[in-house]
């Protein structure tokens, strides 16, 4: 398979308010807008897509098991950035085992974001 991008899409009952988040909190920008869904390009070839619930392709009102993982270079920044901007933010968590730490938060229809930093180079080069 040669897979030439990555889309995860995040299905909003209330669509204005999820672009919102994704726009205005994240920081992303839009690259595609058919109307019911707005594509926000990530890094690369990764894209994160917000889907008005009520014209998806699934239901998506089944939630479970999806965190969306965001990796940047000094989450500091962003850290700061996110506490003001939300009601919760978790303290940054050091994992040792695989050199990285990272925050976490929910958008306002419960999905979960995490914001990370590799800190060992050679996982650096991979993400």
């Amino acid at each position: 398979m040669n897979i030439t991008s990555q889309i995860t899409f995040l299905y909003y009952k209330d669509y204005k308010r999820g672009c919102d988040f994704l726009e205005h909190t994240i920081g992303l920008e839009p690259v595609f807008d058919p109307g019911w869904a707005k594509v926000y390009k990530t890094a690369g070839g990764a894209f994160i897509g917000a889907v008005k619930a009520s014209d998806g392709s699934i239901d998506g009102s089944k939630r479970g098991g999806t965190l969306i993982s965001l990796t940047v270079d000094d989450i500091t920044v962003y850290y700061e950035s996110f506490k003001s901007k939300l009601d919760f933010v978790s303290e940054i968590k050091y994992f040792d085992d695989i050199g990285l730490r990272s925050f976490f938060f929910k958008d306002h229809e419960g999905y979960d974001f995490e914001v990370q930093e590799f800190l060992k180079p050679e996982l650096k080069e991979i993400f």
